[in-house]
């Protein structure tokens, strides 16, 4: 019988489905997703540093995203999850680690509605996410290859 190797994340991202009364939606420096309405398919996976989920879930804030999902999905509702960072170690969590853990979640689940990341990724030779909670991803680790 092999052992099998411990995963050891640098960085968990709790997930939660937002409903409208949660407090999550005012926070800032986390991550957030929005999932189709069959809770099954990534839509787009996004960073919040300087304004909150909310501000980036307002339409005015992704125009072109919303149109989009309408005109050439056909989807006029969606979920909204929001990610809770946390580090595995001692240190603190940076706008540039953010986002390159935005990014490479970008790069793994290839959500519809991101551009960026999505054929090359912001790079942190071996970063490892751990998603948990309500993440409806295909894994539940994700490290960087580089």
């Amino acid at each position: 019988m092999r052992n099998k190797e411990k995963i050891s994340p640098d960085i968990i991202v709790n997930w939660k489905f937002l409903k409208p009364e949660d407090f999550e939606w005012g926070e800032r420096r986390c991550l957030y997703s929005y999932i189709a309405p069959n809770k099954k398919e990534i839509l787009y996976i996004g960073k919040s540093w300087g304004v909150t989920v909310k501000g980036r879930w307002k339409r005015e804030a992704k125009e072109n995203f919303w149109s989009d999902l309408e005109r050439d999905r056909g989807i006029s509702g969606h979920f909204a999850l929001y990610g809770a960072v946390l580090l595995n170690y001692s240190g603190r969590l940076t706008e540039k680690l953010l986002a390159d853990t935005e990014s490479l979640l970008i790069m793994a689940e290839q959500p519809w509605g991101n551009i960026q990341s999505k054929n090359s990724r912001i790079l942190r030779p071996s970063l490892i996410v751990e998603c948990s909670g309500s993440w409806p991803g295909n894994a539940r680790f994700y490290k960087d290859n580089a």
